[in-house]
């Protein structure tokens, strides 16, 4: 035991005394200067060493690595290997490249003894150590790293071991395979040059043998360890392919020298330089011997002429340039080959040599920028000279230089080096790897740009700006720019970039359209997947709120921003961002597209385009921003159009479609650009053929559906601007919208939809020639739902003129807050609305001479189109003004008839035309229940204030209204208990005020318990006599709910002249109502309390709402039958100018006297405006007369005018069949609501019917085309009239409607049906009937009659029946082959005979008969005198049969008559047709069975006289004689006809059998 002991304590002995060897050794070794160990430290040092040395494999390194912490935190190293060369600087020059810096570093060489198993045994000291074995002790301390760092450092460090040992080791053989080497060459300086080497002048480190097979041998040194590959197989095969191209071209090919890319881990960290020598057998090239090695610095240092090679390319330089030994140049040639790296210009060519040397010293003695580049062999390598002067020279400038000679991709820097001469000279070198460059380098650009980059700022931005400005100007420019840029941005962008920079600020400037500019570009060291966008602001900063998300919509990702701001934004900011795409990936691609790309970002940065997701289309399919644009477009139409995609779901679809995307700008292209060459049909199949086949590769359904609604849109584009410079402005798109699936109801006929950044907006046509309003809507996303409502019911409102309906609605999208600027705000509306016009004319034909002119730049795909008219609805004179001089501008042939109602023209809220024409209605309602507004005192609610047109106007209207409550936007005014007058006064004052509201309406004159709340209170309190009125109990409401109340009222009117519903059926919710802006006090139609409705403005009230009001008891139209007057008025105002336009050219009327002409007939016109209002109305309460009775008859023509496609059941509110047999059978008919939209679409279908006939011409027609203008234009310009450019529209409206109004909406429609004629020979025979008959004087009579309403409703309702009667004569009778001017010459004086005769040749029974109804009529309140002109027409009935049979016959129609009445009355035929035409069937096909029997119980007879009056005997006489012959079938007859007359009522089925052995007996 003790034994042990002892040896354990001998051995702990052994190794301290060991410890403290290399203690002593490591503090011996300490370089004076070096900081020396403390004790402590040198004592842990040493112990760590030792650690590390007690075990070593022979020939192996022993390593080892420890982290200390504590006070001072650092790594230990120790690497005990052999003492061999090259240890200490290869292992310093490794750690120094891990980027770790070295605090120590000492090595003692120290004696060892090891045993056989490498065990460290003893350190000899003295005479001991001369026959021991030396190792080298290395202990390092450096910076303390992780452990992956760590790892990383001892892999490296073994690795760097592993080189210098095999270095050391094969020294000789590597020496050896030189000199064979040097055997093999043919040249003597080649020769030299390896000897020179083998002589100490190159460390070699390895070498190897590569054979042509690609097989190794000889392999040496570095070569078996880290460095067995020192090429790539490609060099490999370029080095034998250069040794056999340089032999066949007879140059000398002895060896080849190169840079290898592997830097040496021994002596020295630069890239190896490798020596090649061919070796050949028999000639032939089979091997290449390869040596790699860096040069020594002994080497390195040599002048040029010990340097074999170099003093040969010296020498004949010298002779070749003509230099004198010894002279300036030529030492100047030996100091430029002295100073250039001898390890590079070893291996130039001649040329490349001199190229770079003359250029060196061309700057000895005036030092400046240059740049010279030498590729070297294999095309692996540029070697890069960059001299300057060296006062210049930082490390930011080398950087700066480095960044640009490797800012081509895939160019990677090896190895550079600093040279300062002894002048003012600095040179840089680089070695550049440029095997997988993008492209070559261009040495004289970046000549420049070092340029740029090293000499002064001002003058390198002048050279600059002198390449593309004016060179004049250049200074100018830079002296005022220059001087403005930043530090950082001269030392990170340079001169070149400053200069176009400048340039793109300063045509920012020059473009007033915009505020920013953008340019897309990469600069030197952008890696490939990033860009940079620069963005120039002309004035101040761009803020990043208003560019991130807008490069984002592009599809990028913003990285980094760094702006550049030039005096505080004075002259501009720059900013730079850096983007990648939101995708990854190369961007490179877009470089290529750039001015695509930056006039996109431009237009959006600077406010043209719209900020959105379409933006990235530009970046992901290719299209122009323009392309986007249209694509844009379209989406808006589609969203208006009630497409529910979202924008970001669209986007999607068309990106990840995008080749049907392309395909459909393609055809759209094709069709539409006027330019497009002669492929137009060809490339237009061709995208078709492409968008199908792109389409079935679809998958997603949504994506599907998308994509065909495009392509519908796009193939349903009639027009565009969009190739036209109108559409810089903004874009329209004329539309077949019958194409567009699954449209809204009703679908228009045409549409135009123009878009922009600035504004959107829709113009409606239900017709060729179509006119209605334009409405500055304030429903940004669904205003063509508003225009879509507008324009239905401006269709069925414009039935009483010549145009269809159209109407149009615009919406500023950049308006302002009226609340903050109220001028800005109305001046945006302005001028949206400017562009709105323009547009739309853009794309609108022209006559001139007339003859249509197309426009310019626009292809035409629907054939002519001139007639376009709008109107404004707001402000209106203002703004028809503005739309009438930018249609004069335009030379537009319609001049200010293009928008009627401006300051030449007849302003409607001056005239009151529209309010006025509302009152007839309001008038209509309450004459039926018995009251006379104009006397009578009303209670009157209302929407609307005293500055408004409709509300102002109408409230003025009557001095008995009682206004009790009204509201507009911003108050709510209460009078419970008003004084008429005094209240009329106070109503007329503030109308006459240039602005007012209800708070400028004198409190004094407010009842008690009212007055004037604003909206924006959050309740109001409520007075006694306030909930009186209003019939409420609650003592505090909120505005809205107020304004409920107040609809809810009990009053007598409620008048609405006011925006907005307010009023809807409970059936309905607001989202149908489409009027969210009122949804919090809107109110049932059920709820409602007043007795009339008038509807003076647009959409008060849903048309179910209406209907349910109606069945509940009150009494309402439509708005479109109220409030027509209006473009009644526009439209008169319209042809009165298209009339008098032809005058005005001739020269016979100034513009000045047509003015004054029309301001002359403002009376006349109004007045024939609100003829038309009354009519209308007066034929809703002829119509409603008909009451449940009439229902089966109205379900009837409804079904006819859905089978014409004239009526949408659904769109226009009307119900199903079953309902109306329901409501039938609760004793209620149609309502008016009802019986107006049956009103409008009769008369637009008789209208068509009427303009499509043969007859329209007829000369018979012309009064009524006269009669349709002011007096004064009768009488002075009848020729103009009768030339009309609307003739035939102007007598197609007037006739159908006259025809409506007078005959009621089903007698025209059945007796269609019931003569198997068509609409236009009805309206034929109404023309000839109406002039026989003298119609005027009856309905004359009837109208200026003091008489009951009811009595005056009989009687027009009895004169429609009579004249009917007398249509189906006329028709039955040889009425439908001729013109009606025909018929009326050869009938009037048939009927003259007979008018004259009536009272004579009436049978006793019908005198009888007549005098009961006219009795009948009288007892009801009607003069007798006009009672007696009704009957009249039912006395004479069968007069045009009798007229037209004297006419053929040439007979006395007295004779005939004699005849006719006899042969009736004998055979109870008369009495048969009575009782016929005495039936009123509600069912319709029953209406028509004895309609057609009481025209042919009169027709059978006159049929008769026909066959037998030319007898000899005369008519009485043949019918006396047939009676008698027989008298026995006669008799029969008669029996017959008694037995039914005892059976009352007689069923139809009776008179038809009664009929039919009638007309049996007759034609016997």
């Amino acid at each position: 035991m003790a034994a042990k002991t002892s040896a354990s304590s001998g051995s702990k002995s052994a190794a301290d005394d060991m410890v403290k060897e290399i203690a002593r050794r490591m503090r011996d070794s300490i370089l004076p200067g070096d900081t020396p160990f403390k004790p402590s430290s040198l004592k842990k040092a040493a112990q760590f060493v030792f650690d590390t040395a007690r075990e070593r494999e022979e020939k192996h390194s022993a390593l080892g690595m420890v982290s200390i912490s504590g006070e001072r935190r650092f790594l230990r190293i120790a690497i005990i290997n052999d003492d061999m060369p090259f240890l200490v600087d290869s292992i310093a020059a490794t750690i120094s490249d891990q980027g770790l810096s070295i605090d120590r570093l000492v090595h003692p060489i120290i004696p060892v003894k090891r045993n056989k198993s490498g065990i460290l045994t003893g350190l000899p000291r003295g005479k001991e150590d001369d026959n021991s074995t030396r190792e080298s002790m290395i202990y390092i301390e450096t910076e303390r790293v992780d452990a992956r760092q760590r790892r990383e450092l001892e892999r490296r460090l073994r690795t760097t071991l592993g080189d210098v040992r095999a270095a050391v080791e094969d020294w000789p053989k590597l020496q050896a395979a030189m000199a064979e080497d040097a055997k093999r060459l043919g040249d003597n300086e080649n020769v030299a040059l390896l000897e020179w080497f083998n002589s100490g002048m190159l460390t070699q480190l390895g070498h190897i043998t590569r054979k042509r097979d690609g097989s190794h041998s000889n392999i040496l040194g570095i070569c078996r360890k880290s460095a067995r590959q020192l090429l790539a197989e490609g060099s490999y095969e370029r080095a034998f392919k250069w040794f056999e191209n340089e032999g066949h071209a007879g140059r000398s090919c002895d060896i080849l020298i190169v840079k290898a890319n592997r830097v040496a881990n021994v002596h020295r960290r630069v890239p190896l330089d490798l020596f090649m020598v061919p070796v050949r057998e028999n000639g032939k090239l089979t091997a290449i011997s390869i040596h790699a090695g860096v040069w020594t610095s002994a080497a390195l240092a040599s002048p040029p002429q010990k340097v074999p090679r170099l003093r040969l390319a010296m020498s004949e330089m010298s002779k070749r340039l003509g230099f004198h030994p010894g002279g300036h140049a030529d030492k100047a040639l030996i100091h430029a080959f002295t100073a250039l790296p001898h390890d590079l210009q070893v291996g130039f060519e001649l040329a490349d040599s001199e190229r770079v040397v003359t250029t060196m010293m061309s700057l000895v003695d005036r030092p400046r920028p240059r740049l010279a580049l030498v590729q070297a062999p294999l095309e692996r390598h540029v070697f890069a000279f960059v001299w300057f002067p060296r006062d210049l020279h930082s490390t930011k400038v080398r950087e700066q230089i480095q960044a640009m000679l490797t800012e081509i991709d895939g160019t990677e820097m090896l190895d550079w080096s600093l040279e300062v001469e002894g002048g003012n000279l600095a040179m840089l070198r680089f070695v550049l790897d440029i095997r997988s460059a993008k492209q070559p380098m261009d040495q004289a650009a970046l000549e420049s740009r070092l340029e740029d980059m090293l000499r002064g700022w001002g003058e390198a931005v002048e050279r600059n700006l002198a390449e593309s400005e004016d060179p004049s100007r250049a200074a100018a420019i830079a002296s005022r720019y220059a001087p403005a840029f930043p530090v950082g941005y001269r030392n990170h962008y340079g001169a070149l970039e400053a200069s176009i920079d400048i340039q793109r600020l300063r045509k920012l400037g020059a473009n007033d359209a915009r505020a920013r500019d953008a340019r897309l570009c990469r600069l030197p060291g952008d890696e490939s997947d990033r860009l940079r966008l620069k963005v120039y602001q002309e004035v101040g900063a761009l803020p990043l709120s208003d560019a991130v998300p807008a490069l984002e919509n592009f599809g990028f990702r913003v990285l980094t921003e760094m702006p550049t701001s030039l005096e505080d934004g004075e002259l501009g900011t720059i900013h730079d961002f850096t983007l990648a795409l939101k995708d990854g990936g190369e961007t490179g691609f877009l470089l290529d597209r750039a001015d695509i790309i930056e006039d996109a970002i431009a237009a959006v940065l600077s406010g043209q385009n719209e900020d959105d997701p379409f933006n990235r289309l530009v970046i992901r399919t290719g299209l122009f921003a323009n392309e986007v644009d249209w694509l844009r477009a379209f989406y808006r139409y589609l969203r208006q159009a009630g497409m529910s995609f979202t924008i970001y779901t669209v986007v999607d679809a068309l990106d990840r479609a995008a080749q049907v995307t392309r395909e459909l700008i393609t055809l759209f292209r094709a069709q539409h650009d006027p330019n497009f060459g002669n492929q137009r049909d060809y490339s237009a199949r061709q995208a078709r053929d492409a968008i199908r086949k792109g389409l079935s590769k679809v998958a997603a359904i949504n994506d599907d559906r998308l994509l065909r609604l495009y392509h519908a849109l796009v193939e349903a584009i009639l027009r565009t601007n969009a190739f036209a410079p109108a559409s810089e402005e903004a874009l329209a798109f004329k539309i077949d919208s019958s194409l567009i699936p699954n449209l809204p109801k009703p679908v228009p006929w045409r549409e135009i939809f123009v878009y922009s950044r600035r504004v959107e907006g829709i113009h409606l046509r239900a017709g060729p020639i179509a006119r209605g309003g334009l409405r500055w809507s304030d429903r940004r996303d669904d205003f063509r739902t508003e225009i879509l409502g507008l324009m239905k019911a401006q269709k069925v409102k414009n039935a009483v003129i010549v145009p269809s309906g159209a109407k149009g609605g615009f919406y500023p999208k950049q308006l302002p807050s009226p609340q903050k600027d109220r001028e800005g705000w109305a001046a945006e509306g302005q001028a949206s609305y400017e562009v709105f016009i323009r547009t739309l004319l853009s794309i609108t034909d022209n006559l001139k001479n007339n003859k249509v002119v197309h426009p310019d730049s626009v292809r035409i795909l629907d054939g002519e189109d001139p007639y376009f008219v709008v109107a404004a609805d707001k402000g209106t004179a203002r703004f028809s003004d503005i739309a009438n001089g930018i249609a004069e501008a335009r030379d537009f042939w319609l001049g200010d008839a293009f928008a009627s109602g401006g300051s030449n023209g007849y302003d409607h809220k001056a005239m009151g035309i529209t309010a006025k024409g509302a009152w007839v209605s309001v008038q209509r309602h309450f004459l039926e229940m018995g009251v006379d507004v104009q006397k009578d005192a009303v209670r009157v609610v209302g929407c609307g204030d005293m500055s408004g047109d409709v509300f102002g106007n109408g409230m003025l209207l009557s001095k008995a209204i009682k206004l009790v409550a009204a509201f507009d936007h911003r108050h709510i005014f209460i009078d419970p208990d008003p004084d008429s007058g005094a209240s009329w006064k106070e109503r007329k004052r503030i109308y006459d005020l240039p602005s007012s509201s209800w708070e400028d309406y004198s409190a004094d004159l407010i009842s008690k318990g009212g007055g004037v709340f604003p909206r924006s209170a959050k309740t109001i309190k409520l007075s006694k006599q306030a909930r009186e009125v209003l019939g409420i109990e609650e003592n505090e409401l909120d505005p809205e709910a107020l304004i409920s109340a107040i609809l809810k009222s009990p009053a007598d009117l409620i008048w609405f002249g006011g925006i907005g519903t307010y009023i809807k059926a409970e059936s309905e919710n607001n989202v149908q109502v489409g009027d969210p802006a009122n949804d919090a006090l809107r109110v049932n139609a059920a709820e409602v309390r007043a007795k009339v409705i008038g509807e003076g403005a647009n959409l008060g009230t849903t048309q179910a709402g209406r209907i349910a009001f109606a069945l509940n008891g009150g009494r309402i139209n439509t708005d479109f039958i109220d409030n027509s007057a209006g473009v009644d008025c526009s439209d008169n105002e319209v042809n009165i100018k298209i009339a008098l336009a032809a005058a005005q050219q001739s020269g016979r009327l100034t513009p000045k006297k047509r003015n004054n002409l029309l301001e002359r007939m403002t009376d006349e016109v109004s007045g024939i405006v609100l003829e038309d209002n009354r009519l209308q109305a007066l034929a809703l309460s002829i119509a409603e007369m008909g009451g449940v009775k009439a229902t089966a008859s109205h379900v009837r023509l409804i079904e006819k005018l859905e089978e014409m496609d004239a009526l949408d059941r659904k769109t226009e509110g009307l119900a199903d069949q079953e309902t109306y047999s329901r409501r039938a059978s609760e004793g209620k008919g149609l309502t008016r609501p009802e019986l107006a939209v049956l009103l409008s679409s009769a008369k637009l279908v008789l209208q068509d019917a009427i303009e499509a006939a043969d007859w329209i011409s007829d000369k018979a027609l012309e009064p009524m085309l006269i009669e349709a203008f002011p007096v004064a234009l009768q009488k002075d310009f009848r020729k103009q009239i009768l030339t009309h450019q609307l003739r035939n529209e102007l007598i197609a409206t007037k006739l159908a409607n006259r025809m409506i109004n007078r005959l009621g909406l089903i007698h025209p429609f059945e007796l269609a049906e019931e003569e198997g004629v068509s609409l236009a020979q009805i309206a034929a025979s109404f023309v000839v009937i109406e002039e026989l008959l003298e119609m005027d004087q009856v309905w004359q009579a009837i109208e200026s009659g003091d008489m009951p309403e009811t009595a005056r409703l009989k009687l027009l309702e009895r004169t429609a029946a009579a004249m009917s009667s007398h249509m189906a004569d006329l028709l039955r009778h040889g009425g439908t082959g001729f013109a009606p001017s025909e018929l009326i010459k050869s009938l009037t004086r048939g009927i003259g005979q007979l008018e004259k005769h009536s009272g004579d040749l009436l049978t006793e029974t019908a005198r009888e008969r007549s005098a009961e109804l006219c009795q009948h009529f009288v007892e009801l309140g009607a003069p007798k005198t006009a009672a007696g002109k009704v009957v009249h027409l039912f006395e004479v009935d069968g007069s045009i049969g009798l007229a037209g049979l004297a006419r053929d016959s040439g007979i006395s129609p007295e004779v005939l008559t004699e005849a006719f009445t006899q042969l009736g009355s004998k055979l109870g035929l008369d009495w048969a047709q009575q009782t016929a035409e005495d039936m009123a069937p509600s069912d319709p096909w029953e209406r028509l069975l004895v309609n057609g029997l009481a025209r042919d119980f009169q027709h059978m007879r006159l049929d008769f006289l026909r066959r037998r009056a030319n007898r000899k005997a005369g008519p009485v006489a043949a019918v006396e004689h047939w009676l008698s012959s027989r008298a026995a079938s006669v008799s029969q007859f008669r029996s017959m006809i008694g037995r039914a007359q005892l059976h009352t009522p007689v069923a139809p089925a009776v008179l038809a059998q009664i009929a039919i052995q009638a007309r049996n007996l007759l034609e016997r």
